[in-house]
């Protein structure tokens, strides 16, 4: 190289250049936060958005522009539009779409189920944050606005929230609803806790190609033991196989439970009428 001196040079001075003047500082956009805001870094500091994990106030809220303090000259985040929250929170979290998730056009936004941990009102109700920042269980967070879906669970048979912490979230995942619907990937998530029924196998149960798992249990809650969308297994066999053989007396008592010969219902490795 000709001329490494200046290169060393030219290198020098555009690294002792000050940060851009819309990238906040730990001065800046952290330290002058807390000559007003007294007790925010306390807060803040049990949460992944503290100042140890490299968050500044700044990077939510921006920086006051002159010598205006107030709330006028800031994002204060206070009821913002879902848009707006999606904007702010996705510079950091950026593996999130908007369009991916079924609560883009409902007015819903990050800032609808999460909480930053850091109004005085939340931190004395709960001051440990809880994880993903929800200020309750998933099951209260989704429940007031899937009215339906909480009907559902309250039943006689569904799965037990007292036993799965976060139960709507073990199946749903709330930033990519829109693509989690199809029977290929609903019978996935039963399989993670019900891998007996997952196979794979010889000879798979074709009725659940179509729906899926829910082809005959209803996932939220029903009043049919085993989650069954019929009152018995009978009448939920006899809803597709119309065409039983002829010896199939379904006045006998013998033929009244269809499981009892096809016990292997979900699939079968060496019987092609699920009989092991």
């Amino acid at each position: 190289m000709k001329h490494p001196v200046l290169l060393i040079l030219f290198v020098l001075a555009f690294t002792a250049l000050p940060a851009a003047a819309d990238e906040p500082t730990v001065e800046t956009g952290y330290t002058d936060c807390l000559g007003c805001h007294d007790g925010m870094d306390a807060r803040l500091g049990k949460t992944p958005h503290g100042q140890a994990n490299g968050v500044l106030c700044a990077h939510c809220h921006g920086i006051h522009q002159g010598d205006d303090p107030s709330t006028e000259n800031i994002r204060t985040l206070k009821n913002p539009k879902p848009e707006e929250a999606f904007a702010v929170c996705a510079k950091c979290h950026t593996g999130f779409r908007r369009t991916e998730s079924s609560h883009n056009g409902s007015g819903r936004g990050c800032l609808s189920c999460h909480d930053m941990w850091h109004t005085e009102k939340t931190a004395t109700a709960r001051p440990t944050p809880a994880a993903r920042l929800l200020p309750v269980k998933t099951l209260d967070a989704c429940t007031p606005c899937h009215a339906r879906q909480h009907a559902e669970i309250m039943k006689p048979y569904h799965h037990q929230a007292s036993r799965i912490d976060n139960l709507c979230v073990q199946c749903h995942d709330p930033h990519r609803s829109r693509t989690e619907i199809r029977a290929d990937k609903i019978d996935r998530k039963c399989a993670r806790c019900h891998p007996d029924a997952a196979g794979p196998f010889l000879y798979k149960h074709l009725g659940t190609g179509s729906d899926g798992c829910r082809e005959c249990h209803l996932p939220h809650g029903s009043t049919n033991p085993n989650l069954l969308t019929r009152s018995s297994t009978r009448f939920l066999c006899l809803s597709c196989h119309t065409d039983t053989p002829t010896f199939h007396d379904m006045g006998n008592p013998r033929f009244a439970q269809c499981t009892s010969c096809h016990n292997a219902i979900h699939g079968s490795n060496v019987s092609a009428k699920f009989m092991e």
